[in-house]
């Protein structure tokens, strides 16, 4: 892995080997398991840090972070299980996204990277994990997950999670879709850097899905209003993991709103910390 810019920092030193790239994502994915409560950033970084090994130094070179880093993963966390989880969590959507990026200058091949792990997502937690149980594995799994918290939760909050937990297929693929653009701009970002773009080429004001994109979601919410049983769990939860491309077209409608205006990128941020907080306050309801 020859072909990062030295004098750019971390990223040129992660870049520097595959033995520097894959004991830092060993490291920052081992502390993901330590730190629950920054898991899901440090999950992200990793993500983006494996399609930026890609992108930037190759797919050869990917095989081998792979390698490397998976040995060292279960090496580190003395878990076997926890090996797999990084090949299956971090490495491939790292491949995907980093693949999507280089196919197309626009967003257009990260978005089918996108659509390839949230329908693999959707998949497992559809058919592979419930097997023949259908939506009720995933109320046996939160009810013993909520065990503890029974007697704190009113009738009214109960009855709210038994009315989502069917979605739980939905909203992970979603999760995955939202995780996998925020790893995708990191990754297409620090890129940029190392090639020493001062300006951003690639905006995420600028990613526009495809016209023909709205077929699949009129169908599956077509579907979702006329099945029964099975195949009613299975459109409902597919019309929300294809919701979540719409959700990303919003957000991008309204960074090119802040460009349009010419806004100051904090004005972006607190836009999100808003949504963020919005989110934490509709919990409890």
């Amino acid at each position: 892995m020859n072909r990062a810019d030295q004098s750019s920092g971390f990223l040129g030193w992660f870049l520097s080997g595959r033995w520097q790239a894959s004991a830092a994502i060993v490291l920052l994915f081992a502390l993901a398991r330590l730190l629950p409560v920054l898991a899901l950033p440090l999950l992200i970084n990793v993500v983006a840090l494996l399609a930026l090994v890609t992108m930037q130094a190759g797919r050869k070179e990917s095989l081998e972070v792979l390698a490397i880093a998976t040995i060292g993963v279960g090496i580190v966390t003395w878990s076997p299980a926890f090996a797999v989880a990084f090949v299956l969590l971090a490495w491939l959507p790292g491949r995907l996204i980093g693949e999507g990026l280089l196919w197309r200058e626009d967003w257009r091949g990260l978005l089918w990277a996108l659509a390839v792990l949230g329908l693999l997502s959707l998949l497992v937690t559809l058919w592979v994990l419930p097997g023949a149980a259908g939506p009720e594995y995933w109320q046996s799994q939160l009810a013993t997950l909520l065990k503890p918290l029974a007697e704190r939760l009113s009738t009214q909050q109960k009855e709210a999670i038994d009315l989502v937990v069917p979605f739980t297929p939905g909203v992970v693929s979603l999760g995955v879709v939202l995780m996998g653009t925020v790893a995708g701009v990191l990754a297409s970002r620090w890129r940029e850097r190392l090639q020493g773009d001062l300006r951003v080429q690639r905006p995420f004001s600028t990613l526009v899905l495809p016209s023909w994109w709205i077929w699949p979601f009129l169908l599956s919410t077509a579907a979702s209003l006329v099945l029964t049983g099975l195949g009613l769990w299975w459109a409902e939860n597919l019309t929300l993991f294809l919701s979540a491309f719409y959700l990303l077209q919003g957000l991008s409608l309204v960074h090119l709103w802040f460009v349009l205006r010419s806004w100051p990128a904090w004005g972006l941020v607190l836009f999100y910390l808003g949504l963020i907080l919005l989110s934490q306050l509709a919990l409890p309801v």
